[in-house]
């Protein structure tokens, strides 16, 4: 229905649907909520077991919100999500993000050294060809000039759930030598188990133009009724509701990662984006590539894609 309406207006409702999502999160998170019919003020309620289906409730309920200081739960509190299947199971990955780098480039791509987004051509020194993809204008951007390996589920969204990422100050091994405290990311690699596995997953790992990279920044998936453009690169970025909008032929993959990333270490997705992801696994079936790839990456983690595999295994 809205495809008819103009950009501003598809903004708004894109803008209203992440602020729903985000009520509804932080509603799931705290396990309290405060109704208002309209013509009674109900006491906040703390629902135990399975949540009722929100999408099915009444549109003229409002959402109150408590003080935030009531809301915000304890940060060492907040969870910490293990994976479904025991430590020992997790995907058997790199050590380091720039080993995961080295086999992304070298193992996983090799004869096909081509960024996922643009289709830019790209050689052994990771220097992009952007005249291969019709983005000559960016040429002598330090970072367009070069590939990157992107997250596609990124990093700070699974990072800003672990205490290494908050607080690393609370940690003996997140000091250098000089007392200097480390960054988030890199003290969660050092105590985090879990984190270093999602992070340096190669199933997560995409090389890209990393022009794009930066600006996808951590936005999430979606469509994006404007945005920006790079050249002839088929994918929109919007800044100012935090979304993108990957090209057509991408878009079954990146629900793919998406969910296996939830399904392997338990991270949660939203329910919108649940079903956006499996109407994207839909509509976008898996190519010889991207099986290929899955078997690839699967030879050296020991754990395929299953999303993926489902499919190639018909």
């Amino acid at each position: 229905m809205t495809d008819q309406w103009g950009p501003n207006a598809q903004r708004a409702v894109a803008v209203a649907g992440d602020i729903r999502s985000l009520v509804v999160d932080v509603a799931l998170d705290t396990g309290t909520v405060v109704l208002d019919t309209g013509a009674k003020l109900f006491n906040s309620v703390a629902l135990d077991g399975d949540w009722p289906d929100i999408a099915s409730w009444s549109l003229d309920i409002d959402w109150l919100l408590p003080d935030l200081d009531e809301l915000r739960p304890d940060p060492n509190a907040l969870p910490h999500p293990d994976p479904p299947n025991a430590a020992g199971d997790l995907p058997q990955v790199a050590g380091s993000f720039s080993r995961a780098k080295d086999l992304l480039y070298d193992k996983i791509y090799r004869g096909q050294r081509v960024t996922a987004y643009c289709g830019c051509r790209y050689d052994r020194r990771r220097r992009t060809d952007l005249g291969s993809c019709g983005m000559e204008q960016y040429a002598g951007d330090t970072r367009a000039d070069r590939v990157e390996a992107e997250h596609v589920f990124p990093a700070s969204q699974f990072g800003n759930f672990r205490k290494c990422w908050r607080e690393p100050e609370t940690f003996d091994a997140c000091y250098t030598s000089s007392g200097k405290v480390l960054s988030g990311r890199d003290c969660c690699q050092r105590v985090d188990v879990v984190f270093t596995a999602a992070h340096n997953d190669l199933h997560n790992l995409i090389p890209a133009v990393g022009l794009v990279n930066g600006r996808r920044s951590d936005y999430n998936w979606g469509m994006v009724p404007g945005g920006d453009q790079y050249g002839d690169c088929d994918i929109r970025i919007d800044s100012s509701i935090r979304r993108v909008q990957p090209p057509d032929h991408l878009r079954g993959d990146i629900a793919r990662t998406m969910l296996y990333m939830a399904d392997t270490y338990g991270f949660r997705l939203s329910r919108q984006d649940q079903q956006l992801y499996r109407a994207w696994n839909n509509s976008d079936p898996p190519d010889a590539w991207e099986i290929e790839r899955n078997q690839r990456i699967a030879k050296l983690q020991k754990i395929e894609n299953r999303f993926v595999s489902q499919y190639s295994n018909r």
